[in-house]
Parts: C-alpha cells; sequence; structure tokens
C-alpha cells in the first residue's frame, strides 16, 4: 500500500465527545496532518464544509440527541456539493447493531469504522479510500454532474486502465446503466460478471436489472436466493417487495418491506415505500408509522420537507377514517389535535414560508376531522374559507397544502377544483414526494365513476338549461347533486333552474319552492370563492324575490 503523505491535506473532524476528538486529531497529527479542523457538533461541521473544501472528513455516526448525525450531515454535504469528488468520508461510530451497520452502508460513507480502532486501521482505510477517489476523481464529478454517458465512457475506460477499481467500477457502470434506462446493458454486463463468478453484488443488482426490465417473477426469484444467500441483504428485501406490489401481490409485498424496515429503518425512501404498501394493503397504521419516521428523519437532514410533516399529520387521519372501530378512530382524532398542537414549534413551521402557512393547513385538518365526524356541512364551510385564504395570501397554489385539499375536494364531490389541484400537481413533478403522488392517483382512480357520472349529468343540465328546458335541466341538476351534495357549483345551478321552474309556473309546487329555500340558506352561508361569488351575486336579487331571503 502506497503512503499517503497528509502535510497537505485538510482535514475535518466531527465528534461530540472532546476527548475523543482530541484523540483522533491527535492520531492524525501523528500521522503527518498538519491542518486538522475539529467541530463539537455536524452543524457546525456543515458550517466548516461551507468556508473550505476538506480532503478527509472523519465523523461520528451519533452526534448528541436532537441533533444532525454523521448520516445527515454525509447527505446534505454531498447533495449539495460542498465536498470535492475526491474528498473522503470516513464514518465511525461506537454503535455496532446490524442495523446502525447497514443504515451506514446505504448512505456510502467511504468506509465505516467501529470504534476502538488503532493509528494503523486508520491510516489504511483513509490511505485505501484516498487512493480510489483521487485516481476516480473525474469519473465522480460527472455522475455528480449527471453527465452520465461520459460517466459510462469513463467507467469503461477505468475499467482497462484501472485493475485495482475493476468491482467498483462495475458497479458504478450496472448504476449507470440503470440511471441511463438501459437495462439491456445492464443485463448483459451482470450476466458476463455471474458467468465468470457468483458474486453477492452482482447477483442482486441482476434481480433489480429484472425488476427495471419489468421480469417480476424473475426478480422475485432471484431476490429471494440473494436473501438465501445473505439474510442481511436489504435491497434484496425491497426488490422482492415491490415485485410483489407490481405483481398485485400485496400481503406478500408488505412482509418482505417490513423484513427490509426491520434490517435498516434510517431510510427515508424505503418508509415511503412502506408507506404505499401498506396503504394498498389497507394497513393504514403501518403507514402512519412511517410517515412518522419520514417526517423524523427528515427534520434535521437535507430532505427537511413540510410534505413530510403534511404527510404525517394526514397520516394519522387515513388512520382514523379507516380504524376498525369508533373508539379508535375517535382516539386518532385527538391525536391529531395533539400533534397540531406539537408541530406548531417545528422550525418548519415557525419560520417564515413563501409557500406554507400552518393556520390555513390547521383549517384544513379541523375540515377532514369535521368530515369524519358527519359533519359534512361544516366540513366544506371551513374548506371553501381556507381555500379562500389560500386565493389571497398566495399567487401560487402552495403545493405543500394540495393534498390536503384534494383528499377533501374528492370526498366531497367538489371534482372541478380537485382537477385544477390534479394539474398544479402534474406541473411540480420535483415538488411533491411519493406519498402525494399516491394520494393524487388512488384518489382520482376512486373517485373516476363519481366524477364521470356528475360531468355527465351538469353538461346535459346546462345544455338544456340553455335551451330554455328547464325541467328536464332540473332533473340533471338534481342527479349531479346526488352524486355532489356539497358541490357549490351544482347548487348554484339547480337554485338557478329551480328559481325558473317556479316562477314559470302559476301555482309553483310547495316542494320545488322549499328545495330552493334550502339550497339558498346552503350557498348563501358558504363562504365562496370569486367565481362562485360572481354567479351568485348575479342571481341573488332574482332568487330574493322569488323564494325570498
Amino acid at each position: 500500500m502506497e503512503k499517503l503523505d497528509y502535510s497537505d491535506k485538510r482535514c475535518l473532524l466531527v465528534e461530540d465527545r472532546r476527548p475523543f476528538l482530541l484523540l483522533l486529531k491527535g492520531l492524525l497529527s501523528n500521522l503527518g496532518a498538519k491542518r486538522v479542523t475539529t467541530e463539537l457538533t455536524a452543524e457546525g461541521g456543515l458550517k466548516a464544509c461551507k468556508n473550505t473544501r476538506y480532503d478527509i472528513i472523519i465523523c461520528d455516526l451519533h452526534l448528541g440527541n436532537n441533533r444532525k448525525n454523521g448520516f445527515e450531515l454525509l447527505e446534505e454535504i454531498r447533495k449539495r456539493r460542498l465536498v470535492k469528488p475526491s474528498t473522503v468520508f470516513i464514518m465511525i461510530s461506537g454503535d455496532s447493531a446490524k442495523s446502525m451497520v447497514l443504515g451506514s452502508i446505504e448512505k456510502q460513507p467511504d468506509d465505516y469504522l467501529i470504534k476502538p480502532f488503532s493509528q494503523a486501521q486508520l491510516n489504511a482505510r483513509i490511505t485505501r479510500a484516498t487512493a480510489r477517489r483521487v485516481t476516480l476523481a473525474s469519473l465522480y464529478s460527472q455522475i455528480d454532474y449527471e453527465k452520465f454517458d461520459l460517466a459510462i465512457e469513463n467507467c469503461k475506460h477505468f475499467l482497462e486502465v484501472e485493475p485495482r477499481y475493476t468491482s467498483h467500477c462495475l458497479k458504478l457502470l450496472v448504476n449507470l446503466y440503470w440511471k441511463t434506462k438501459n437495462y439491456q446493458a445492464a443485463n448483459k454486463l451482470l450476466q458476463k460478471i455471474l458467468d465468470e463468478r457468483p458474486m453477492h453484488w452482482a447477483a442482486c443488482a441482476m434481480a433489480k436489472t429484472q425488476l427495471l426490465m419489468q421480469n417480476y417473477e424473475k426478480a422475485i426469484e432471484l431476490g429471494k436466493k440473494v436473501i438465501d444467500n445473505s439474510a442481511n441483504s436489504v435491497e434484496a428485501y425491497d426488490i422482492v417487495a415491490e415485485a410483489y406490489l407490481l405483481l398485485d401481490k400485496k400481503p406478500e409485498a408488505l412482509k418482505y418491506i417490513q423484513d427490509a424496515l426491520s434490517l435498516s429503518p434510517f431510510s427515508i425512501e424505503r418508509h415511503f415505500s412502506v408507506c404505499e404498501i401498506a396503504r394498498e394493503n389497507g394497513d393504514y397504521e403501518i403507514a402512519m408509522d412511517s410517515a412518522k419516521a419520514i417526517y423524523d428523519l427528515s427534520r434535521r437532514s437535507v430532505h427537511k420537507n413540510v410534505n413530510h410533516l403534511c404527510g404525517y399529520v394526514r397520516s394519522i387521519l387515513d388512520f382514523a377514517e379507516n380504524a376498525p372501530d369508533k373508539k379508535i378512530k375517535n382516539r386518532q382524532i385527538q391525536e391529531t389535535l395533539l400533534t397540531m398542537q406539537r408541530l406548531q414549534h417545528d422550525e418548519l413551521v415557525s419560520s417564515k414560508r413563501e409557500d406554507f402557512d400552518f393556520k390555513i393547513f390547521e383549517q384544513i385538518v379541523v375540515a377532514r376531522m369535521q368530515y369524519l365526524d358527519g359533519k359534512q356541512t361544516e366540513a366544506k364551510r371551513i374548506l371553501e374559507e381556507a381555500q379562500i385564504k389560500i386565493e389571497k395570501e398566495f399567487t401560487e397554489y402552495p403545493v405543500s397544502m394540495a393534498a390536503d385539499s384534494l383528499k377533501l375536494m374528492f370526498d366531497m364531490g367538489d371534482f372541478e377544483e380537485a382537477n385544477k389541484l390534479v394539474k398544479l400537481l402534474k406541473q411540480n413533478p420535483n415538488k411533491i414526494d411519493s406519498a402525494i403522488r399516491y394520494l393524487m392517483e388512488t384518489e382520482q382512480s376512486s373517485a373516476e365513476t363519481s366524477r364521470n357520472k356528475y360531468v355527465e349529468h351538469t353538461k346535459k343540465g346546462i345544455a338544456l338549461y340553455s335551451n330554455g328546458n328547464f325541467h328536464d335541466a332540473f332533473e340533471e341538476f338534481q342527479l349531479a347533486k346526488k352524486v355532489a351534495p356539497l358541490n357549490i357549483g351544482v347548487n348554484l345551478n339547480l337554485l338557478q333552474c329551480l328559481v325558473k321552474l317556479i316562477k314559470a309556473s302559476k301555482k309553483p309546487d310547495p316542494n320545488l319552492i322549499k328545495d330552493a329555500k334550502d339550497i339558498h340558506r346552503f350557498v348563501k352561508n358558504m363562504p365562496l370563492k370569486n367565481t362562485h361569488l360572481k354567479k351568485y351575486e348575479e342571481m341573488k336579487e332574482e332568487v330574493f324575490s322569488t323564494v325570498g331571503d
């Protein structure tokens, strides 16, 4: 092994225990390091990385309760490109628990050391990682900047000239083929590797390649073989779970994703998968637990996002809505209230944001609780009030609050507004997470039949009304109202039609007058958005003169 010259290396040490921090600094000094920065927190380490591009970073995994940890620091400095492609990141920890070790491997530091370790061990790991990082720096840079085609050619070049890193470059090349959706090339390369030698990583990568090629049965078969050979192969469990879900074998998918989670519970992406698979199985309690984990894991990380906060609250209400009995339902509604109280002090809430308003979000949550409690008209009133505030306070509808509004809109048959939000979400794919995407798709799908009926009857009613056929128009609007009784648009159409029928009759049907008064009372007491308000103002005088206040 070549001897590493530490004298020109800029080193950063992040360790919350001062005695061990000083010991680490001493070890590096003994190895010849002259420029060593020390920090007691990941926050301090992050600040240091903003000012200096380090060559070597050694960071402890656990950095104090309720503080950013080593996983989160590693992800953030890489995602923000605060380190060079040649920077070596060594994770250290006194925790040898399986979940910690597997979680660390998934975050892909350059190496992982369990305390205690010797100076010789530390030197060997740093030297080995530095040699690889420096040699392959151009390749890492191309991958970081998503120049995947160039990276593929560069990777092939290194496979020819750098036999030391053959295995590493093969793994990178397979990943690059996945990123460019060249699954046939990945399959061919992996088959060649496996024909020469049955390597564990290649077998797992082949299972994933089959999944990406939509060969789900084959992916399951290969994934299970990997698990049989190594019960700690977390990715294989993920692959099998996803393949089972795509084959609509939901219970099997849930079993394997839970097995993966028990092995490595620190992946936000895995918790998103758990949420989706659990919901598909109707297990909203498991989905709620993972939604909370997503919120907790993201709070101090580069993944911090107000969507996760909203998703956590939404998951509690989903559990309440689908609870097996009223007692559990009421308990979850109470839990929602307590959670909202706690979240008021969250940094995401207390900091001024252009894309979120906690008070408005709270109104939407209360509207959903009212709806679950059977108070549908009150839920509608509160939701409309919240939507009017959003119109006034935001130039663009905040994506962070769209999902929760969307859920209620579909529930209440407010299809026009729901469709606007679906369009908004589709136009902002980078702002939504997989939980919001799942909600949007499932709600659209489940409401499709009702929406189609509503649209059909409303269109017929409008056409008949325009032709002066008020009686038949009334029948169509009534059918539309049966589908969406709280929809303000159809109530206004029905009221307008009733007024015409009452005025045209010498002796109006008392039931028609009663219906008109009930609908007028509903509309008059409802906060109205601009489009509905304009229509109501235009017809208000005629309504008053026909059926009274």
